[in-house]
């Protein structure tokens, strides 16, 4: 039987928050079984009866493309939140989380009117992994969904109540509530956490707030309209780390498309394990893109393979979710602009570096104190030396799967690379700067597009000799900007930065060609000094 959408937010929770703390509280075993770091204030179950049941959703399958709704199939929720509630008081009589076959199984009192409700919200504290995830509408408030029972009695005998969450689906368009969406959005996280889990069993999760909600549209305006844009990620400061997922019936729903949520969590886990320089930005099939956009994104669509078990990449949108917006072979690579700069190259490179080494040299490097903590940018330069430093056995393979994409540097900084990706000012890599001198002739180009484009942006490397401030002047450009980066970007003041001596990055940028036609390329002058 199909369960009703109810939000842990809603009268009922706030009755229950003294026992629960409810819409964030409670703690359990990721994989189910007895739950971790219950909440204090549960009551003692006299005379308990043994209530147990199975929670799934329905699965919408998306193989290359198009959603297949004809094919939807029952899937366990796993790892999930579960509260029975006293009907008549919404006190929290038990607390506990599904097992991966999507199983609870709890003691309640008996003789009691009570209400079984599923969180969509992956918790658990205490020793070992911690994580904490949450499926929330952005356009409610922020609450958080859930599916739970009708109300009945939990009578002198054991008994089962099992709950299913229903796709909404009718057959030619959705007809009920798309209850099933939030725990498809649940269950493709749990998959990469587990992912995860399978090399560092001990990783402990920042908290991950995911919003999702049927107004979500790709519109760009007010998130708590549901105007998001797209399905993302940020960091969101003190507001820790969010997702947000298109849902717009019709339109673009991403919900059922795993590939797409793999994609952002694979950010997620830049941010929450490794490192991430990329500038964002929009970036398609076949686009020359910046070094560290097309690390970044092509890693999130490796990831999305890597973690989901699959070769292609799938995305939806349209009339009946029936249409291509996406589709991608991730073991092949671009049949155009192989190199660097591509996100297809790099996808390919770490979605096969993957199936041949496994995923623990991988995350080792990406976790690794060379490739977090360097001056280079992330890009697949930096990622491949620390790579061949953190796992030499696999330096071979590496080494081929870079050359199949037209890279022929390993270097951190590129040194040698020979492919300019059809902008000849984009090579070398890393030019050379010595503080206190001027360098010239440091060329910018939007010959491959602006803003976050392979030759937007230009990058030296030098060295500060000690620890003290530091001007950066640029010579040449009507809007001149840069950033500095060692183990990430480097706060700045205006055009001074405080550095500490070592080595660094300095990625300098013409702001006006952003948004401009091409111009072929603009020659700029810099100068770090020590002030």
């Amino acid at each position: 039987m199909s369960q009703k959408f109810s939000f842990a937010f809603g009268a009922a929770c706030i009755a229950a928050a003294l026992l629960a703390g409810c819409g964030g509280g409670g703690g359990g075993g990721g994989g189910g079984g007895l739950p971790i770091g219950l909440p204090i204030g549960l009551p003692i179950v006299l005379n308990p009866v043994a209530l147990s049941g199975k929670a799934t959703y329905d699965s919408v399958p998306n193989n290359n493309g198009p959603l297949v709704y004809a094919n939807t199939t029952a899937k366990p929720v796993r790892g999930a939140t579960v509260e029975v509630l006293d009907a008549n008081t919404s006190a929290q009589l038990a607390l506990t989380t599904t097992d991966d076959g999507g199983n609870y199984t709890v003691s309640v009192p008996g003789n009691t009117n009570i209400i079984v409700r599923v969180r969509a919200q992956l918790t658990r504290i205490g020793a070992g992994a911690t994580w904490d995830v949450t499926v929330r509408d952005n356009t409610r408030s922020d609450a958080m969904y859930s599916m739970q029972s009708a109300s009945f009695s939990s009578g002198s005998a054991a008994l089962t109540r099992d709950l299913r969450a229903d796709s909404g689906w009718g057959g030619s368009g959705y007809s009920g509530t798309r209850v099933a969406a939030p725990f498809a959005v649940l269950d493709t996280v749990y998959t990469s956490m587990q992912k995860v889990l399978s090399v560092a069993p001990a990783s402990t999760f920042p908290s991950l707030k995911v919003f999702w909600s049927i107004k979500n549209a790709p519109f760009a305006g007010s998130l708590a309209e549901g105007q998001i844009g797209t399905t993302f990620f940020f960091n969101n400061g003190s507001n820790g780390r969010q997702i947000y997922v298109l849902g717009k019936e019709n339109t673009d729903t991403d919900e059922f498309d795993a590939s797409v949520i793999a994609h952002e969590w694979g950010h997620y886990y830049q941010s929450a394990f490794s490192r991430d320089d990329s500038i964002g930005g929009e970036h398609s099939t076949g686009d020359r893109l910046d070094r560290r956009v097309a690390f970044s994104e092509g890693w999130g669509n490796a990831w999305s393979g890597i973690a989901l078990n699959r070769s292609s990449y799938a995305d939806s949108y349209g009339e009946r979710q029936g249409n291509v917006l996406n589709f991608m072979d991730l073991a092949a690579g671009p049949l155009i602009n192989l190199g660097w700069f591509s996100e297809e190259s790099v996808q390919s490179i770490l979605w096969n570096l993957n199936r041949q080494a496994g995923f623990k040299p991988i995350h080792d490097t990406l976790t690794g104190f060379q490739f977090r903590s360097g001056a280079p940018v992330t890009s697949i330069h930096a990622f491949a030396a620390a790579f061949k430093a953190t796992s030499p056995a696999n330096g071979l393979a590496l080494t081929s799967l870079l050359n199949a994409q037209s890279i022929t540097s390993s270097d951190a900084y590129g040194t040698g690379e020979s492919n300019d990706g059809g902008v000849p000012s984009a090579l070398p890599v890393y030019r050379s700067l010595a503080v206190g001198a001027t360098t010239g002739n440091v060329c910018v180009s939007n010959a491959a597009g602006t803003g976050n484009k392979h030759g937007n942006i230009a990058y030296l490397r030098f060295i500060a000799p000690a620890d003290r401030e530091y001007q950066v002047s640029i010579g040449g450009a009507t809007a001149p900007d840069f950033d500095v980066f060692r183990g990430g970007e480097v706060a700045r003041s205006g055009n001074q930065v405080s550095l500490s001596a070592g080595e660094y990055v300095l990625a300098v940028r013409e702001a006006v060609m952003a948004s401009s036609p091409p111009i072929a390329q603009k020659c700029l002058t810099v100068l770090v000094q020590q002030q």
